[in-house]
């Protein structure tokens, strides 16, 4: 059994959290990392997909070096991946809208939507139609869509996005008939201005600010 990971840096400097934490992180398997050298990080996502299908890695995760690991984060997640095709973490998305928002979702439509309250207090492991892209993968998931396997599209003016990257990416798995999966028990800090992280979401969220219902 052999795990691949794609280190993907969008930053212009590393947190040194990732390094400490990474370093920390159980090795339950053999491990072969592969980073990505392009400014544009659906190319540089590309490039690391493309460096995995070339090993003879059997997992692949994709690790953000703006987030904290926890030290069984391998221990837990790679022995999940004989039984789920694709299963990720949860993890906390930066400020918004005086809420931190759970990168996860509930309903799969045009655009995702109920993000948020409907995972308060969530554990276990859940099935969703769309997740956050820094899950760990079956190599027989990631072969089975077509590249380029993250895509950008400009509107028909040219002057937006007319899609989201990570969304559209995921897409592809769900049309294939695989299922995605998230494991609310296994929490990855997100390195922003502040840890955010469940301790912090709670607090923010649910405790003594209470939610912001507008959001």
């Amino acid at each position: 059994m052999k795990l691949g990971i794609g280190i993907c840096n969008s930053q212009e400097t590393v947190d040194s959290a990732f390094f400490w934490t990474f370093n920390g992180i159980k090795q339950v398997c053999t491990i072969q990392a592969f980073r990505g050298n392009h400014p544009w990080d659906v190319v540089r996502n590309n490039q690391l997909i493309d460096q995995f299908l070339k090993s003879n890695c059997d997992y692949f995760v994709k690790m953000d070096t703006d987030q904290a690991y926890p030290s069984n984060y391998f221990e837990v997640m790679v022995p999940l991946l004989e039984t789920h095709d694709i299963i990720g973490p949860m993890i906390y998305d930066r400020h918004e809208f005086s809420n931190f928002m759970p990168l996860c979702f509930k309903h799969d439509k045009e655009k995702p939507i109920e993000r948020g309250a409907p995972f308060d207090n969530k554990r276990g492991i859940l099935e969703l139609p769309y997740l956050h892209t820094n899950c760990f993968y079956n190599r027989y998931a990631l072969e089975a869509i077509d590249r380029p396997w993250y895509e950008a599209f400009l509107s028909d003016d040219g002057l937006s996005r007319a899609n989201h990257v990570d969304y559209s990416f995921m897409k592809k798995f769900t049309k294939k008939g695989y299922k995605i999966y998230i494991n609310f028990d296994m929490v990855v800090e997100h390195q922003a201005k502040v840890g955010v992280s469940r301790n912090f979401y709670e607090t923010w969220n649910i405790g003594n600010y209470g939610r912001n219902t507008k959001s």
